[in-house]
């Protein structure tokens, strides 16, 4: 018996499969995926040919825990689960929202709230071991605040507008070659836009001299504290965690924002798949001062 914990959000996905004894015996990395944007179809297909190559038989995974961007509602659940059981036909499937695992991974046992500050971004209180409250984000368009969505949106937005300095306007289309035309093309028209506008994200993460980029991110941070932090009743007495690539990026600006809002980082990671391990490798019995 084999079980695979994968941790995707909607840019990567890491794929761990763990032995009866909770020994990794494969790591795999893939795209992430939402089923807010991508069918079980887009899925399986995505997924077969690296688990074909895996060290692993397929039919020999038993057990999976998905944690994945997106997977808050039984109906979009069910689009990763389909796609799943294409291709390992012999295995329990559980599909768990993404907060799950960032709380695991940051605040194990411990009361808190936990964050998620990558692609997209959203937070939940974490109480006794279970989600217990959550702050819908509704995604990029209406939500995600410090995202690399919400950066790429605001950086582009300065683009298009011609209102960078000369400087980084040139390094930009230097770096991107894109037109003008391209980058509205690929936000209304084209596939996972949520990803494409992320993806600017990176190029602001070495010119936070730049007065302009820098309020993109503070800015950012301070309304995912507004909107996703502080309406949680008492949220300056939890401690508070957060997972993610933007979180990881910036920390010290990050830990600016918490505390001028009163809060208390108990840990930032880029990704949690290392604490689902952990806590996996614990559920078979076989390790021993596990964090979970």
């Amino acid at each position: 018996m084999y079980q695979l914990i994968a941790d995707s959000g909607s840019t990567k996905a890491d794929w761990i499969i763990l032995s009866k004894d909770g020994v990794v015996m494969d790591k795999i990395v893939t795209m992430g995926f939402n089923p807010y944007f991508q069918s079980a179809d887009f899925i399986y297909s995505k997924l077969l040919t690296p688990f074909e190559k895996a060290k692993v038989p397929i039919t020999k995974i038993t057990l999976i825990h998905y944690y994945g961007a997106g997977c808050s509602a039984e109906d979009k659940n069910i689009i990763v689960k389909n796609g799943l059981a294409k291709i390992f036909t012999n295995a329990d499937i559980n599909i768990h929202h993404d907060l799950e695992a960032s709380a695991r991974a940051t605040l194990g046992f411990e009361d808190g709230i936990a964050c998620i500050l990558g692609t997209g971004s959203n937070s939940c209180t974490w109480i006794a071991g279970k989600v217990e409250k959550n702050i819908p984000s509704h995604g990029y368009v209406f939500g995600d605040e410090g995202s690399g969505a919400y950066q790429g949106i605001k950086l582009l937005k300065l683009v298009l507008e011609n209102k960078l300095s000369e400087d980084i306007n040139s390094e930009f289309y230097l770096k991107y070659n894109l037109t003008k035309e391209e980058i509205l093309n690929q936000t209304y028209k084209g596939k996972d836009p949520n990803v494409f506008l992320s993806s600017f994200a990176k190029f602001l993460q070495d010119k936070t001299h730049d007065s302009q980029l820098r309020n993109i991110v503070e800015e950012g941070f301070d309304k995912f504290f507004k909107y996703r932090v502080v309406p949680y009743k008492n949220y300056s007495t939890y401690q508070l965690g957060f997972v993610g690539s933007i979180a990881f990026s910036y920390k010290d600006i990050l830990t600016e924002i918490a505390d001028k809002y009163g809060c208390k980082i108990n840990a930032i990671v880029k990704c949690p798949i290392d604490g689902l391990i952990d806590y996996h490798a614990a559920s078979l019995g076989k390790q021993n001062n596990i964090k979970i």
